[in-house]
């Protein structure tokens, strides 16, 4: 596990992270938002980030580039799509700025459980940027693993693994034997990171969320009962659990 990242400055004051991403993409934001972000440096920070990391991927990859490309291949192959390229030209930016702002902490998306809370797992690699993880991602030894957790209201996490040897471990809080407490709203990604290991096959991950403090070693245990199960579970009493399932790549 890496060092801890220090804790965000940004505080419950600030807006939610959306809001910033909102900003950066030059959306219509209310003018005490505005006037907040001037006077706050955290704020003005992530602003500025996103903006930098927005305008970098517009420069790399232009929408009036992947205009042509398409249009090259309606002259080869005339289709239906000829009388969309007005409504694309429109389109594309959008795209690009959802591409830029990659997937939030609330909504939907593959693999994960949404029900008012939000788990969400990135990979970083060598020399690479971190990307999320869906189900069904593929993962291989040495991959750094974070993750985030947001919830409308406070309680506390276990992050546990099920691996393919039929191992189980808490990777939040890492090697922990109870569940760590988590503010309500927590935006951020958890403190440091997972390394995995050479343990092939499938690797399990599951959220565990309560209102109350948890005892790691019963759940654990029922994970270890459940090693070659086709899709292993995990419940407790008044928990939120959610999980993830990730291939092990040789």
């Amino acid at each position: 596990m890496t060092a801890p990242l220090p804790p965000s400055p940004r505080g419950p004051e600030c807006p939610p992270a959306a809001v910033l991403e909102a900003l950066s993409a030059g959306e219509p934001t209310p003018d005490a938002t505005r006037a907040h972000v001037q006077a706050c440096a955290a704020c003005g920070a992530q602003l500025e980030a996103l903006t930098t990391g927005r305008d970098a991927f517009l420069r790399a990859r232009p929408a009036d580039r992947f205009l042509r490309q398409l249009e090259r291949r309606e002259a080869a192959a005339p289709s239906p799509w000829r009388r969309l390229f007005p409504v694309l030209a429109a389109v594309v930016p959008v795209l690009v700025l959802v591409l830029v702002l990659g997937p939030r902490l609330t909504g939907d998306g593959p693999g994960v459980t949404w029900k008012g809370e939000a788990f969400r797992v990135v990979v970083s690699r060598a020399g690479a940027e971190a990307v999320p993880l869906a189900q069904d991602s593929a993962v291989k030894e040495g991959d750094r693993l974070r993750f985030a957790y947001e919830s409308p209201e406070a309680g506390h996490l276990l992050v546990l693994e099920l691996d393919g040897r039929g191992g189980a471990t808490v990777f939040h809080p890492f090697e922990g034997t109870a569940s760590a407490p988590l503010a309500a709203g927590q935006r951020d990604f958890l403190p440091g990171s997972v390394e995995l290991d050479d343990a092939p096959g499938t690797e399990w991950l599951f959220a565990v969320f309560s209102p109350r403090p948890l005892q790691a070693a019963p759940l654990l245990a029922r994970l270890r009962e459940q090693a070659g199960r086709a899709e292993p579970t995990l419940t407790c009493d008044g928990c939120r659990v959610s999980s993830l399932r990730l291939r092990k790549a040789p």
